[in-house]
């Protein structure tokens, strides 16, 4: 396959995958197109065009023109200089790799993550969350995020890549959609009662079993094992994590428990203070799934051989 197919069918899983309305994405994507057409001068010069089409700021090829023939790639969770410059050992000692591609983004991808913020107030709306009262509350979050990124040295792993000439790309928020997809529609399924079930559940996936075998499986942060799990919400997806107000909101609209990859402590303190319980998946098992969900919907279209690294272990499904 070719780089820039690679990179469009990411992109089409992960909406197909997004637990938004499809008229909620498309008005997301109408947005950015008519501050497009309202850019001028280096505005416009500049403006991202690929958000044009693609609803994910933080998925993005970093490094490569899109139409290099793609076999062999290199996937870890997280792909910075170390990762490449291992990428080129590997190339040294006679092992080939077309691509790196990283789940967690680098780049211009990592500099804008805020902008995928605003797709976790249309989420919340479907569990009995105010959409005004979501935007509002997202707001600010998003604007700290935006401030807590700007000072960093977004472009240090890209420039090795082009350096070391390895095309190089970044897969988030799509491979977040495919796990919060698939654990929301097995609780949605199963309808755990306890939260030992609601463990059970997640300790039966090969991803989350290999966790356990390296002391990060799946846990309980807040509440029992025989505590009444309730509404099962999967947060998971949106960039990262979100307001902890919204939590009281949840908890008003029914949610009993929320599954998510981890949690801020200021987060673990307001869900606490609103009695919600709180099971911690794991973060990169949770990662590894959505990325093997992703890539088992993209090797449909073509054989990739994939290593595996930086905590990425590549488990297939039929």
């Amino acid at each position: 396959m070719k780089l820039k197919t690679i990179y469009e069918l990411a992109v089409k899983k992960g909406i197909r995958e997004d637990m938004r309305a499809r008229k909620a994405i498309d008005e997301a994507i109408g947005k950015v197109r008519r501050e497009y057409r309202k850019a001028t001068g280096i505005d416009k010069t500049f403006f991202d065009r690929e958000s044009l089409k693609n609803p994910y700021h933080d998925t993005r090829i970093l490094f490569g023109k899109g139409n290099e023939q793609i076999k062999n790639v290199l996937v870890g969770i997280d792909i910075e200089s170390a990762e490449l410059l291992l990428a080129d050992r590997l190339r040294e000692k006679g092992m080939e790799i077309d691509l790196v591609i990283s789940h967690h983004p680098e780049g211009r991808a990592c500099a804008d993550l805020h902008k995928v913020m605003s797709l976790q107030p249309d989420i919340w709306k479907k569990y009995g969350v105010m959409e005004k009262v979501g935007r509002g509350l997202m707001a600010s979050r998003a604007a700290q995020v935006g401030r807590a990124l700007a000072p960093a040295n977004h472009m240090r792993p890209v420039d090795a890549a082009r350096l070391l000439k390895i095309p190089f790309m970044c897969i988030h928020t799509p491979a977040d959609n495919c796990v919060t997809s698939f654990l929301q529609t097995m609780f949605d399924r199963k309808k755990p009662r306890k939260l030992k079930n609601v463990l059970a559940l997640l300790k039966q996936i090969p991803e989350y079993r290999e966790a356990i075998r390296n002391g990060a499986g799946p846990s309980l942060l807040i509440g029992k094992e025989n505590s009444d799990a309730g509404k099962v919400f999967v947060d998971m997806t949106g960039g990262t994590g979100g307001p902890e107000k919204v939590l009281s909101r949840l908890a008003q609209a029914g949610v009993g428990t929320v599954v998510g990859m981890h949690c801020r402590e200021s987060a673990y303190k307001a869900a606490k203070t609103d009695f919600i319980n709180y099971v911690i998946a794991g973060h990169i098992a949770s990662d590894t799934l959505g990325l093997n969900l992703l890539l088992d919907a993209i090797e449909k279209h073509g054989k990739l051989n994939i290593i595996d690294c930086s905590g990425f272990r590549r488990i297939k499904r039929k």
